[in-house]
């Protein structure tokens, strides 16, 4: 598993990049599309039901005020990082 938020940590640190190079107009509406395609790359690797158990516990985390960091992971299955 290290390897694997290794990883993770390397694809959200490039993605961050790429999302500063951006066009102004597009870059407030990144966030909406990279959401839209990891919501779509979860249900096609895991499933809709388990996608939604997955994104249901993303929620919780959420509204408790806790963020996933750049630095790391918020567990929300045994399957991720």
């Amino acid at each position: 598993m290290p390897d694997r938020l290794a990883d993770l940590q390397q694809a959200m640190h490039l993605i961050a990049e790429a999302v500063r190079t951006l066009p102004e107009g597009c870059r407030d509406l990144a966030a909406n599309a990279l959401l839209n395609v990891a919501a779509e790359a979860v249900a096609e690797d895991v499933g809709c039901s388990e996608a939604g158990r997955i994104f249901a516990r993303l929620a919780d985390h959420l509204s408790q005020g806790r963020q996933p960091p750049m630095s790391g992971a918020l567990s929300l299955s045994g399957f991720d990082a």
